[in-house]
């Protein structure tokens, strides 16, 4: 894939994990690929900070020195991606929201954190050994494959164990393995961490941009848990 479209799906919130990785991969070895980034995020600093209203004036400024610069056959700039931003936004094509509302990235990466092992005491220096042992083991350690390896060779299921492998595929950022086995446990009528896999459900969701479906499980959290309420909360508000 090519940078040009990387910044596109970044900016319309759209990239994939893997395009992500290679995302910012190229932010960290990539000089010009990261100026690149910083005046396209500049432009959405300016255009966040005006009224909707004067949105298509201001734009309409950024389109003229676009033309003069691209004119210019010394500057290292490729203008192509902002002037499609221009575009796009002037169409109403994607919206001013959609394009530049809610970072759902931010979002998410500001509320994930894997669930502590809460089921199983592991006391350091043990001799004994089982497989539920090895693989929470594995998971305080962040050894996630292999936590689910483990999970999966034991006999005899615990309740819980699909929580907390819903937690490894999600460390590992498989989401919809993840999403899979997190439903799993809303739908039990004695699951132990129903609430809680309604809060990592909602943060899925938010990481794949489906606002619909967070929302869902925000309020489905605020009005029946206390785990993570006023987090929840917070994050409808942000999505409202």
């Amino acid at each position: 894939m090519d940078k040009e479209q990387l910044l596109y799906l970044y900016f319309s919130n759209t990239l994939t994990p893997e395009q992500e990785q290679a995302f910012n991969n190229l932010l960290k070895t990539d000089s010009e690929f990261k100026a690149q980034f910083e005046f396209e995020n500049n432009i959405k600093q300016v255009i966040k900070a005006e009224q909707s209203d004067t949105l298509k004036s201001k734009l309409q400024g950024f389109e003229k020195k676009i033309k003069t610069e691209q004119n210019n056959a010394k500057s290292w700039f490729n203008w192509r991606i902002a002037a499609s931003i221009v575009f796009f936004l002037a169409a109403g094509w994607f919206g001013y929201d959609a394009f530049f509302g809610v970072n759902y990235e931010d979002l998410y990466a500001s509320n994930y954190k894997n669930y502590p092992n809460t089921v199983y005491t592991i006391t350091r220096g043990e001799d004994t050994s089982s497989l539920e042992r090895e693989a929470f083991v594995a998971y305080e350690t962040e050894d996630y494959n292999l936590a689910i390896q483990k999970f999966n060779k034991i006999e005899n299921k615990q309740p819980y164990f699909n929580f907390y492998k819903a937690n490894s595929y999600l460390g590992l950022g498989e989401l919809d393995k993840a999403k899979d086995l997190f439903k799993i446990e809303t739908a039990a009528d004695e699951a132990e961490f129903k609430a809680e896999a309604n809060w990592y459900l909602a943060l899925i969701n938010l990481k794949q941009h489906n606002k619909t479906e967070a929302t869902k499980y925000f309020e489905t959290l605020i009005a029946n848990y206390n785990y993570k309420k006023e987090d929840a909360k917070t994050l409808l508000e942000s999505l409202n």
